[in-house]
């Protein structure tokens, strides 16, 4: 009688600590899991976001002028050339995606594209604005499996609305960013023209095409509007 109650208390104790060890584990799989995305996630305080910084360059670049008159102006922010970037973006996902976009100028033409605004270390600038002097966002919803795209004339209208772009199209660069809750393909076109002779075209044309990589942000509720 008493083997068999002994039999049964091990037996209790046995299944006792199986059942613990599986709740060990089962906490322990838990705490070690890879978080759940929070890109869909939104709460008081803000929500995960993709960010993309495309960098652009656009517009013409003249020759330094070698004239011995001429005050000298150091190197310019690019070599003479005609430049110019198309930033394209494709929902690969399988719903409406909506996106917060907002440009940075570090060179910035002036409306009659005759003087230039530029951003030289230790001076640093933020995000373009509109006319009450909030950010100039602009806001898109883009369905799955579509596609848009940004280039220079749309970074023109961005700074200068009212103003078309001038001929020939001035130096202007800086970044375009780009707020998704979920990652995206984004690439950024670069095409650049060498300057010609007098009278003659441009000689020599280049491409390249670079794919600008997301990053996940927490961005604080209040940042995108």
């Amino acid at each position: 009688m008493n083997l068999k109650r002994w039999t049964i208390v091990l037996l209790v104790a046995v299944f006792t600590l199986a059942g613990a060890a599986v709740v060990f584990a089962s906490r322990d799989a838990s705490v070690n899991a890879a978080p759940a995305p929070e890109t869909s996630r939104q709460g008081a305080a803000g929500a995960y976001r993709f960010v993309y910084s495309a960098k652009f360059v656009c517009g013409y670049q003249p020759p330094l002028s070698d004239d011995p008159g001429t005050p000298s102006r150091g190197e310019p922010q690019v070599k003479p050339g005609n430049y110019a970037t198309e930033i394209n973006i494709h929902n690969y996902q399988f719903k409406v995606t909506p996106l917060r976009k907002k440009i940075i100028l570090l060179v910035q033409p002036s409306a009659d594209g005759k003087d230039s605004k530029v951003v030289r270390e230790p001076e640093t600038t933020g995000p373009v604005t509109n006319a009450a002097g909030g950010i100039a966002w602009e806001t898109l919803e883009l369905r799955e499996d579509y596609a848009t795209l940004d280039d220079c004339n749309k970074f023109w209208r961005w700074t200068y609305p009212q103003v078309p772009p001038p001929s020939p199209f001035p130096l202007m660069i800086g970044y375009l960013v780009i707020y998704s809750p979920l990652d995206l393909d984004v690439d950024a076109v670069y095409t650049a023209a060498a300057p010609g002779l007098p009278g003659l075209e441009s000689q020599s044309v280049s491409i390249d095409v670079e794919r600008v990589a997301g990053k996940r942000v927490f961005v604080p509720a209040g940042a995108l509007q």
